[in-house]
């Protein structure tokens, strides 16, 4: 990517434009979190399930092989439900028959 001469807009264009980056960012988070709807109710959208305590930067969305680390927690005695990463989004409800 080609980088931008920031020496031609202003402190206050600049300002701008990092507050409009950031909230960018938060979109782009919450989008990636957004239940989706499908027939049959809500499931998750993708995003990471499980999260290494020792390294947050490791996550595994549970599908696949599991990563080393994930084998290494088990091996210790952990349980996969101790991995799980904290949600606070809505929870899909069973439907009514």
């Amino acid at each position: 990517m080609k980088e931008f001469d920031f020496s031609l807009f202003t402190d206050r264009q600049l300002e701008l434009m990092v507050r409009q980056a950031e909230r960018e960012i938060v979109k782009r988070r919450q989008d990636a979190r957004r239940l989706v709807r499908r027939r049959g109710g809500l499931i998750e959208g993708a995003g990471p399930r499980y999260g290494n305590p020792e390294n947050p930067a490791e996550t595994w969305s549970g599908k696949g092989k599991r990563p080393s680390w994930v084998e290494a927690a088990l091996a210790e005695g952990k349980s996969l439900e101790s991995l799980e990463i904290a949600d606070d989004r809505p929870v899909a409800r069973e439907r009514r028959s």
